[in-house]
């Protein structure tokens, strides 16, 4: 008689053993790569939102579009984004905001490039990302026109989109309109975010890195003090 040697129990609890080690190795491996290319998905909507822009200054004399903000902004036409409700306070609203009627829709024609992969707010509400408010002037309330492009000094190093976080429970934005003196900046991608610069171009950067080199308003360390005095030169004023 021919007698087939089987596995005993503790061969098997070792070869399982070995299978959690590696599992619990290679998960994290896996959840960074997806989060790469979560970020690098983001970075593509944010670079065609820069094109948009840039297209929509070069059908109007070289301006930067407008956009609304706060309660007074709900409801109100003519800016980069429509918002139709302001998300203050409160759970997220659904379709808080309509990309199809803000101003550069028509050179993106799809609703999908606002909204981050990771955003899972931003799915609800319809948007991700915020303008940067030192490139605008308030006008009435809620209604900021957008300056012209010959008034920035360096186009390639101050930001126009950002990721704004409206708060630690909802990190997404409340009204697409990042304000320096009071929103604050998302780190939902590792610590940092993707931004897109008015010269067009897109990078991910530490959200610390973001304010330590002024991307916002163009002085270096900015705080909410420095609002936005250096991001406009003399020309156009």
């Amino acid at each position: 008689m021919t007698f087939k040697r089987g596995f005993t129990l503790i061969e098997l609890l070792v070869v399982i053993a070995i299978i959690a080690i590696l599992a619990a190795l290679l998960f994290p491996v896996f959840a960074k790569v997806r989060e790469k290319a979560r970020q690098t998905s983001c970075a593509s909507n944010e670079r065609q939102l820069g094109m948009a822009v840039i297209e929509y200054e070069q059908d109007f004399d070289e301006l930067l579009p407008c956009a609304t903000d706060g309660g007074s902004g709900a409801g109100l036409m003519g800016g980069w984004m429509y918002m139709q409700t302001f998300l203050n306070s409160g759970p997220p609203v659904a379709h808080a905001f309509d990309p199809s009627r803000g101003a550069i829709f028509p050179y993106l024609k799809s609703t999908q490039v606002f909204i981050c992969p990771d955003d899972t707010v931003g799915q609800l509400t319809g948007d991700s990302y915020a303008i940067n408010n030192c490139l605008s002037t308030n006008t009435q309330p809620g209604f900021n026109v957008g300056k012209a492009l010959n008034n920035i000094d360096t186009p390639s190093s101050i930001i126009l989109f950002s990721e704004e976080s409206m708060s630690l429970k909802f990190d997404s934005t409340n009204d697409a309109f990042q304000n320096l003196q009071f929103d604050t900046l998302s780190a939902k991608h590792t610590g940092g975010q993707n931004v897109t610069f008015v010269d067009g171009h897109t990078k991910w950067f530490l959200v610390q890195k973001v304010h330590a080199q002024g991307m916002q308003s163009g002085v270096p360390n900015e705080t909410t003090a420095t609002a936005c005095p250096k991001v406009l030169s003399t020309q156009g004023q």
